[in-house]
């Protein structure tokens, strides 16, 4: 367990145990709430591969609470995680474990909801200040505006370990949130490389891919196994095609860099194409097309919602790969692209906002707490 104390500030109107689980990481924390503001107090991170459950991860949070605070009394609790909720209940998309909030509440006595991880993400975006460089990064127009925020209806997508998406609605000052498995509606090609690209995929699942397999971490080592059978070893699926057709990477042999990239798991794959998409030529393609096809999907959920309050998007690829985002307005310029030329101006009156601040979904859980449960 990876351990961390935020703040000293202990007097709070209530205290959250609140929990952001993925694919990837099982993020727990202790959150103050004080006049509808949250501030973290601990935050503590496990692997979510390295566990089988999260009930013995919320202990040792605990433990480790009250051990600096021994009079800290949790009021309620809330996990979010990765995966359709029903009946307080969710088996996790990216893992072979659940969580069931009935048996969390009887075994550390704490009242607990389980909310879907977009959800929480929704409760966590009305904390946040769209105009705090700390917190958001917003997206250019191609004409090079910053449209203004309207209405009442916000959309966030973000593309992680796997793809997530929901939308929010406010009336009367209060917010609703609606989680989704949109993330796993199927790939809309847009040119001949994401047909190609598309095709493969296809034929190594047997059955029409999802949008997730593209954007998403997961997606990053399908670009980049695309590119690698393709190119180097001329896969039997795609033999007989050659290195002209190759609109995106170039040729390059495998070594260096490709080849650390090449003897890697898939599931490590995204991290080092990202870290190293500066310096190398086809780990920039392998990026620029998954920001393209990002950007493109981005737009089809925007056409869906038509998010005049703000479309936000979240998860870390984003955020550590923001320059790849701004750089010519790539990502901008594909969530333009509309065949309809009527809808192109709608889609320019939509904010764009990249969200830096990675405890978005426990701020979020523990505001879903409050809201859902607190009275």
């Amino acid at each position: 367990m990876e351990t961390n104390w935020l703040s000293s500030d202990f007097k709070q109107d209530k205290i959250i145990l609140a929990g952001d689980i993925g694919g990837t990481n099982t993020n727990l924390a202790i959150v103050g709430e004080k006049t509808n503001k949250y501030t973290i107090i601990l935050k503590c991170v496990f692997k979510s591969q390295e566990i089988d459950g999260v009930i013995d991860p919320i202990k040792e949070v605990m433990a480790a609470a009250k051990e600096k605070i021994p009079s800290l009394k949790i009021d309620l609790c809330c996990i979010s995680a990765a995966g359709p909720v029903e009946n307080n209940y969710c088996q996790l998309t990216h893992c072979d474990w659940d969580i069931d909030g009935d048996a969390i509440r009887k075994s550390v006595k704490i009242d607990t909801l389980i909310i879907n991880d977009f959800s929480a993400i929704g409760y966590g975006i009305p904390t946040l200040d769209v105009n705090d460089p700390a917190q958001i990064t917003k997206l250019p127009t191609t004409e090079g505006n910053f449209p203004q925020p309207s209405g009442s209806t916000k959309a966030v997508v973000g593309a992680g370990t796997g793809l997530g998406v929901g939308f929010i609605t406010a009336a009367e000052g209060k917010y609703r949130v609606y989680p989704s498995e949109g993330g796993h509606s199927g790939f809309a090609a847009f040119d001949d490389e994401t047909r190609k690209i598309k095709e493969y995929v296809a034929n190594k699942i047997g059955t029409a891919p999802g949008v997730e397999l593209f954007v998403s971490g997961q997606g990053i080592s399908n670009i980049y196994n695309y590119f690698r059978d393709r190119i180097i070893y001329a896969d039997a699926v795609l033999k007989g095609q050659t290195k002209d057709e190759v609109l995106v990477v170039r040729a390059e042999e495998i070594e260096g860099v490709l080849e650390e990239i090449d003897r890697t798991k898939d599931e490590d794959k995204p991290a080092l194409i990202s870290k190293n998409a500066k310096v190398s030529t086809a780990c920039r393609d392998i990026m620029k097309l998954f920001v393209k096809m990002y950007g493109g999907f981005a737009g089809s959920l925007a056409v869906i919602f038509l998010p005049f309050g703000g479309l936000y998007l979240a998860g870390g690829i984003a955020t550590k790969n923001e320059w790849l985002f701004l750089e010519d307005n790539l990502f901008m310029k594909s969530f333009e692209a509309n065949y309809n030329p009527n809808i192109r101006p709608l889609l320019k009156k939509i904010p764009v906002y990249i969200i830096k601040d990675y405890s978005i979904s426990l701020y979020g859980a523990a505001n879903a707490a409050v809201t859902l449960m607190g009275k």
